[in-house]
């Protein structure tokens, strides 16, 4: 007997029509027609209430029913199937949720140091001509530039910040990259130096004009050169650590 003869038989027993069935569960008296003819079958939340009203085990209700079982047993495996898709999905929505957060907070904190260690980075066209939209710190007549990362703000970014100093357009300008290499321009060109200002990695393919250049620099003016250069390292480090 399928269940569709069972909830004929249940409702003549009880002497109910079709209609008194269908306002119990709250469906329509086609519905119930539809039941006892096949049609459709109850869904399971309906098929527990009639269980439940009428106590009847689900076993009996459900023994003889094989398509029924059948329709029973493929949605427990498409429940766990799409269960188990949709706990993947959002541990997926988690992981990105969490990556954001951490992404804007890394972003947040590397530029709050720039700003702390006293650069600015001003809106304006005289500022942007100027530094060329760097953030920027002016002291004794010398421009400290940190240049912005490329890398968005969604992205980790583990690498340090590039440090510019410059004095006059081709006075002096050195360089402190992202590991703390310095390089002096020469104009044309330029050179490696430690932080105590000795070349590094010299080269015999020099021109003249640049050896003039670097004789100025690192000997003639040697202490302004290094009085620059401290102060770029000492602010690489507020920036960078």
């Amino acid at each position: 007997m399928n269940i569709g003869e069972k909830i004929i038989e249940i409702r003549k027993e009880r002497k109910m029509t079709q209609e008194d069935l269908a306002k119990i569960f709250h469906v329509t008296r086609q519905t119930v027609s539809n039941w006892e003819h096949e049609k459709s079958y109850p869904d399971l939340q309906t098929i527990i209430q009639i269980s439940d009203e009428f106590n009847i085990s689900l076993d009996k209700l459900l023994k003889e029913d094989i398509q029924m079982v059948k329709k029973i047993d493929s949605y427990k495996k498409y429940k766990k199937v799409f269960g188990g898709v949709g706990i993947s999905i959002l541990s997926i929505v988690v992981c990105v949720v969490v990556y954001l957060a951490v992404c804007t907070v890394q972003h947040n904190k590397m530029y709050d140091k720039v700003i702390d260690a006293g650069f600015k980075k001003e809106l304006t066209k005289d500022f942007i001509e100027k530094y060329q939209g760097y953030y920027a710190l002016t002291e004794d007549g010398v421009d400290y530039l940190v240049e912005p990362k490329a890398i968005g703000k969604y992205e980790l970014d583990n690498k340090n910040f590039v440090l510019v100093a410059r004095k006059g357009e081709q006075d002096i300008t050195l360089m402190i990259d992202e590991n703390k290499k310095i390089t002096l321009a020469l104009y044309p060109g330029q050179i490696e130096i430690d932080q105590e200002g000795k070349q590094v990695n010299v080269t015999e393919n020099m021109t003249e004009e640049q050896r003039k250049r670097e004789n100025e620099l690192l000997s003639e003016r040697k202490e302004e050169l290094m009085t620059i250069l401290h102060k770029a390292l000492e602010l690489w480090e507020a920036i960078n650590n």
